[in-house]
């Protein structure tokens, strides 16, 4: 990289909604801040996905990845086999060539990368320089110092104690946790080692996606406990969301607000399953004199649009959809949204000042939803508990408790005070231009 050029490849699981939007508007205020006289070349490397339409919409280019994938789903194409992120040691070594092959092409300056492991370790392999972003510190400082605020769902023994109880045995056996399988990749590590990784054996939750500099999309308010316990490296630049100039469709306006009870919101982004999809339109229909409005979003990663109008049965008060929706317009319009706890689907609906009911299907999904609840803007359902009446119970709770509403708004003014996106680009290219790093303090 010579003083005045930049060549950045960027390398992210385009198939997550979430994960392709955080990329794109930092790549378009990164591209907006390059200094005077500067060179910057920026190219998206896919694999496939139907989001890449907008990577081209916002005027980036897309360089081709192998494998090819069909690009539904992040699930779907890396054969997800829970603990383990690949299906297979064939899969995931398939993945890491494939990213090999191209950085060995393009001979890029800087690789950026989401929670894409392959992407992370072909460039270390090829000693290129990297810059990650994160839906949260990854690293055991703060996963042993309290990141997790709750035990995870996934543990069935203990999830049915008390919450209070739970908080407690989170924070004293948050070290021990850290043992658990999902945290040491096996099949991943092993096929970094026949590719050519130095470490043999598993490869930890921590070290896969690692990089030079690593960015945290969300508030540092969050995370003040524990930021100090991690490396300087790691930075929290702000949330970061989906923004969009598209109108509403009148028809989704028209029947959220056409009374006379209020208008509920539901998704499940696009890593959400059809099972909890499906329940949340139950709870819907659980009681018929129900009066509320509910526009659902089937995305295609989820589930076929026609089952979800099966699920809703034909209710006049629920709209099914799979359009694209701008989220912070659909959100500010609801006066309650029902989601999983996808990083861009909370703080979408946080930035809205509208309170939430959720689930998450996953630790960081948890940690996002529960920093929500602690803030008195929404709660949070455990998995066990994600049925219809359970579901149906906490939409009312909210709206009948104006509290929800009041301190939802009152996080908004807080967590909108920083704009992740350029944030984020002025620490790219502090790093980039004389690699500097600094913690961000709360």
């Amino acid at each position: 990289m010579s003083s005045n050029r930049t060549y950045m490849v960027l390398s992210v699981a385009w198939q997550d909604a979430g994960d392709t939007t955080r990329a794109i508007e930092m790549a378009k205020a990164f591209r907006d801040q390059c200094p005077a006289g500067h060179e910057l070349k920026i190219d998206f490397l896919s694999c496939g996905s139907r989001f890449e339409y907008q990577i081209t919409d916002a005027g980036f280019s897309i360089v081709p990845a192998q494998p090819r994938v069909k690009g539904i789903s992040v699930a779907h194409d890396l054969g997800w086999d829970f603990p383990e992120f690949f299906g297979s040691e064939e899969i995931a070594k398939g993945f890491i060539e494939g990213q090999l092959a191209a950085f060995r092409e393009l001979k890029p300056d800087v690789v950026f990368h989401g929670m894409w492991a392959p992407a992370s370790i072909a460039a270390r392999l090829l000693g290129i320089k990297t810059i990650n972003f994160l839906p949260c510190p990854l690293h055991p400082g703060a996963f042993g110092n309290g990141l997790i605020r709750d035990l995870p769902d996934m543990m069935p023994l203990f999830t049915r104690l008390p919450r209070s109880i739970r908080r407690k045995l989170a924070w004293f056996a948050s070290g021990a946790m850290l043992k658990a399988p999902i945290f040491n990749q096996k099949r991943l590590g092993a096929a970094a080692s026949a590719c050519g990784w130095p470490n043999k054996g598993p490869i930890s939750l921590f070290d896969m996606n690692m990089a030079d500099l690593n960015i945290v999309n969300d508030h540092p308010i969050f995370h003040a406990d524990y930021l100090d316990r991690v490396p300087k490296n790691i930075v929290c630049t702000g949330p970061l969301y989906a923004h969009s100039d598209k109108p509403l469709d009148p028809e989704l306006v028209k029947h959220m607000t056409k009374g006379p009870g209020p208008g509920i919101l539901v998704t499940m982004g696009s890593s959400g399953t059809e099972d909890f999809l499906f329940e949340a339109i139950k709870a819907l229909r659980h009681a018929p004199d129900d009066q509320w409005n509910a526009v659902v979003l089937a995305s295609p990663s989820v589930c076929a649009i026609a089952d979800a109008q099966n699920a809703a049965g034909n209710d006049p008060r629920i709209l099914i959809t799979d359009k694209f929706i701008p989220a912070l317009a659909a959100s500010e319009l609801a006066d309650v949204v029902v989601i999983h706890g996808g990083q861009g689907t909370v703080q979408t609906a946080v930035a809205a000042g509208t309170p939430v009911v959720g689930v998450a299907l996953q630790i960081e999904q948890q940690t996002n939803l529960d920093n929500v609840m602690n803030a008195g803007a929404g709660i949070r359902v455990q998995r066990f508990a994600w049925n219809a009446k359970t579901i149906n119970n906490a939409i009312k709770t909210v709206l009948k408790d104006p509290s929800y509403t009041a301190r939802a708004r009152q996080l908004a003014e807080t967590v909108n005070d920083m704009d992740g996106a350029k944030v984020s680009a002025e620490y790219m290219w502090r790093f980039i231009l004389d690699g500097s790093v600094e913690k961000v303090k709360a």
